[in-house]
C-alpha cells in the first residue's frame, strides 16, 4: 500500500485538470483499491495454498503402529498390584499383621514353578515371626453382667410438675 498509494500520485491525479471532480474521485478509490490489493492474498489462493499444505502434512504422515494396551507397562503394573490385592485379602494372609502384608508379598516367590503360597508364608514366618499375630490359645467365655431385654418402665417419658401443671389447665380450659 505504501508503494502505490503516495502523496505525489495524489497530488498528479488532483492536479490534473482535464479530469472532472467525479473522474477524480474515481481514479482516488482505484489507485486506493490497487494498493490494497497489493498485499492481499484472495480467498481462493489462500484455500489452495492450504489445500496443498494439508496434502503434503498428509504425505509425510506416518500413522503409528496399533498398541495392544495389555502389553502396555502401566497395565502390567496394575495387573500386578490387582494380584498383591487379591492375595493379601486371601486366606492365607490373615496371618499377617495388615501393615507388613504389602512387605511379606515382597518376599514371596511367584514364578511358575514356586512352592504354594502356605508353605512360602512358614518359611516366612519362621524368619520374622514379628511380621505375624501370634496364634491365641481359645479363651473361657468371662462371666460379663446380662442386661434385661425388657425394660423396668412402661416406655414412657417421665413426667415433670409443669407437664403435669399444662395437663390441668388445658383439661380445664
Amino acid at each position: 500500500m505504501a508503494g502505490i498509494f503516495t502523496r505525489p500520485a495524489l497530488d498528479k491525479i488532483m492536479q490534473n485538470a482535464e479530469l472532472t471532480p467525479e473522474q477524480r474521485t474515481e481514479q482516488v478509490f482505484s489507485l486506493y483499491g490497487r494498493a490494497l490489493d497489493e498485499g492481499y492474498i484472495s480467498k481462493r489462493d489462500a484455500d489452495e495454498a492450504k489445500n496443498k499444505a494439508v496434502e503434503a502434512a498428509k504425505a509425510e504422515f506416518k500413522a503409528p503402529e496399533p498398541v495392544d494396551p495389555k502389553t502396555t507397562p502401566e497395565y502390567m503394573e496394575i495387573l500386578k498390584e490387582r494380584d498383591m490385592l487379591r492375595a493379601i485379602g486371601g486366606e492365607d494372609f490373615q496371618t499377617v499383621k495388615p501393615k507388613f502384608r504389602e512387605t511379606v508379598f515382597g518376599m514371596l516367590d511367584r514364578g511358575e514353578k514356586a512352592a504354594p503360597v502356605a508353605e512360602q508364608l512358614t518359611g516366612i514366618k519362621e524368619k520374622y515371626e514379628e511380621y505375624f499375630t501370634p496364634a491365641q490359645e481359645p479363651q473361657e467365655p468371662k462371666n460379663t453382667p446380662q442386661f434385661s431385654k425388657q425394660p423396668g418402665h412402661s416406655g414412657t417419658n417421665p413426667e415433670s410438675d409443669e407437664d403435669k401443671l399444662v395437663k390441668q389447665l388445658s383439661a380445664q380450659w
